[in-house]
């Protein structure tokens, strides 16, 4: 089963410094303390270390609903950007619209330090298995 410690382990999610925590209702919160090799030419948070958030935590929300034989993919996203950031902590928390028997749909929003919502996003991911056999729920 993928589980969010396998992914945090990952060598992307450590290149963004992106980690998880439990917050008081027990649901996974990722954040991102923003770093200067985060920021654009601009100085604000680049737009895809803000789409990795987004499709990160709706893949986490994604894959805690799966069995320990199935992960997911992205195969498309959507985001709204609503405001730039330069620094501070960036935090996202997915949640599951759909879960079907090959693709789901999960969507995230992000905000920051101070309660301010930064972008929402959806996508869509194709259901795999992790035992080579067809991944399909009954």
């Amino acid at each position: 089963m993928v589980r969010i410690n396998d992914l945090a382990g990952g060598a992307f999610w450590r290149l963004l410094g992106m980690e998880a925590e439990q917050d008081d209702n027990g649901e996974t919160v990722l954040k991102i303390p923003v770093e200067d090799k985060l920021l654009q030419f601009y100085g604000k948070v680049h737009g895809g270390v803000i789409a990795s958030l987004i499709d990160a935590a709706s893949a986490v929300a994604i894959n805690l609903k799966l069995g320990p034989d199935r992960g997911a993919n992205t195969v498309e996203m959507k985001i709204n950007y609503l405001r730039p950031v330069e620094k501070g902590i960036l935090y996202a928390r997915g949640e599951v619209i759909h879960l079907g028997r090959t693709l789901a749909v999960g969507k995230a929003d992000v905000w920051d330090d101070q309660g301010r919502q930064i972008a929402h996003g959806t996508g869509t991911f194709y259901l795999i298995s992790l035992s080579g056999e067809h991944s399909g729920r009954d």
